[in-house]
Formats: structure tokens, C-alpha cells, sequence
């Protein structure tokens, strides 16, 4: 036998088109072959395409495969899942929207109360999103002094130790006052410097003038803060644009001139100088004055 003749045996010479269980094909064609199958006149449930070819022998080939009409309306059930085991009296609940209809998700979406889990886990989530923004937003310079801004005052003092001696020791006293005597030249700054630094100044340098590294210098122990008190008039008045203190370069520091009175800025500059071990020259509000 001819090769050729072999070839054309097995080539299929027809295909005929099954739906569903049907015995009788819906289309018979020969190969290639385009097939229609109007899905309005089926129900809307799931379908079987069977396809058999046959060749010029008799041999057959066999294929099926299984789609969804989809024609009606869609529905939704709350209240009873699929394959469930029930026993006694249940209510469900049934919806039904339009195929072609513009997506309506009070009509797609069957009605059913959110679970409590999911109402505590997010009241978690929002939770712990508004705490991590209050810890470690950084606080924008410009603003760091306002009211709005500073720590709570009073948890602050409640919480520092106490770091000015009332016993005046010889190395802190001073050409206008003893460290300790809580005045200068007639001047009581120990309540008003206290004062102002825990609303203005406490939540940049700390309750206890320690600062925050990289972002707010200490206070205790600076050489501006135990040296003559011009320059730190000077600061405290017209602010200051950055400095490189001990190595570490600092940002901006705002300007009080404009909040802060003569004797409030000599009143928290006085208690600067005299906390936390620093031992610098007091100033009077009439040096403020003066520089302002």
C-alpha cells in the first residue's frame, strides 16, 4: 500500500458536535469547521461540548469539555453554604441581580453581618497606626516649641529628678549670682524660668537638658550654656540656623523674640544655666533687653 494512501486513511473526514448527554450530534461538518451554539435557547447551569472526529477508517477521536451559560439573572444565598449538612429550621436569605446590568454592589453583594473579629482587628490596626505616628513622626523644627507640639509639662517634671542644689558651692558662683540663690540682682527666675522651659523648651531638649541625639543638642554641659550670657541671648532671641555641637550638626532652632518676654527668655535662660550641673553666669531681663 501505497504511503500516501496510509496518510489519507487516518486524516479525520468528519466531526460531529455533541451537547450535553445528547445522542443525536447538534452539528455534523467536515474538518475544518465553524459551529454556532446559541447558549439563550439552553439553561443556565453547567454544559458538556462533546466532540467526535472520525477518519476515513472508522478510527475516532473524542473530546470534551464543560462551560457555563450565565444568561439569566445571577443570585446570591446568605445563610446556607453549598454541600452544608442542616438539620431543623434555617432562614436564608436570596438575591438576584440583572447579567447585564451596570455592577450594583447593594444588589450583587449578598447582606450579612461584618464579623467582630474583623471590626477588632481593624480597631487594632488603627490603633497601633495612630501610636506609631505620635512615637516616631519627627517633629518638624519650625513647630517643635509650639504648645501644640511640646510633652506634657507636668509629666515631665514629675518624672525628672531633681537636678538644681539649693546648697551654692563656690565653683558655681558667678559675677551677678550664686548658683542657687534662684535670683540675680533682684530677679526671681526659679518658678518662671521652670516655667517657660517645660512649655517652650522641654520638648526639644529634654525635661532633664539631655536633648535628642541628632535631632536636639543637650543643654547640660554646653560651653554656650556655661559661658558668658551674651551668646545665649543671643540664640534664645533670634534663634539659630543650625550649628555643628561636639561633632554633630544640629538643625534649625526657631526664635523666641517675638514669644517670649524680657524676663521670660532671662528667666529660662537663668534656669538653663543653673540645672543639671551647668554653672554659667546668670542674666537679668534688662541684658535681654538690651540685645533684643
Amino acid at each position: 500500500m501505497d504511503l500516501r494512501d496510509v496518510h489519507t486513511a487516518h486524516e479525520p473526514v468528519s466531526i460531529s458536535v455533541f451537547l450535553d448527554d445528547g445522542a443525536e450530534p447538534i452539528s455534523v461538518h467536515r474538518p475544518p469547521a465553524r459551529v454556532s451554539i446559541d447558549t439563550t435557547k439552553l439553561h443556565d447551569c453547567e454544559h458538556v461540548l462533546r466532540i467526535e472526529a472520525v477518519d476515513a477508517i472508522g478510527n475516532a477521536g473524542l473530546r470534551r469539555m464543560t462551560f457555563t451559560v450565565a444568561n439569566g439573572p445571577g443570585i446570591t444565598v446568605t445563610g446556607l453554604r453549598h454541600g452544608a449538612r442542616i438539620r431543623g429550621a434555617i432562614d436564608i436569605e436570596v438575591n438576584a441581580f440583572g447579567a447585564t446590568e451596570p455592577f450594583d454592589p447593594e444588589r450583587a453583594e449578598s447582606w450579612g453581618p461584618i464579623p467582630v473579629w474583623t471590626w477588632v482587628l481593624f480597631a487594632v490596626i488603627v490603633a497601633w497606626a495612630a501610636w506609631y505616628g505620635l512615637e516616631y513622626f519627627p517633629t518638624p523644627v519650625a513647630f517643635a516649641a509650639t504648645p501644640t507640639y511640646a510633652a506634657n509639662p507636668a509629666l515631665a517634671a514629675a518624672d525628672a529628678p531633681a537636678t538644681r542644689s539649693l546648697v551654692p558651692t563656690p565653683a558655681a558662683v558667678s559675677a551677678n549670682a550664686a548658683v542657687g540663690s534662684n535670683n540675680v540682682a533682684g530677679f526671681d527666675y526659679s518658678t518662671l524660668g521652670a516655667q517657660v522651659y517645660a512649655q517652650s523648651c522641654a520638648s526639644c531638649h529634654g525635661a532633664t537638658g539631655t536633648g535628642v541625639p541628632g535631632a536636639f543638642p543637650p543643654l547640660a554641659a554646653d560651653p554656650v550654656v556655661n559661658g558668658p550670657g551674651g551668646e545665649h541671648i543671643r540664640i534664645v532671641l533670634n534663634g539659630l540656623a543650625g550649628r555643628t555641637i561636639g561633632g554633630t550638626h544640629y538643625g534649625q532652632m526657631p526664635s523666641f523674640k517675638s514669644q517670649l518676654s524680657d524676663a521670660q527668655i532671662a528667666a529660662v535662660i537663668d534656669h538653663e544655666r543653673t540645672s543639671w550641673g551647668n554653672h554659667g553666669p546668670a542674666v537679668t531681663p534688662d541684658e535681654v533687653r538690651s540685645d533684643r
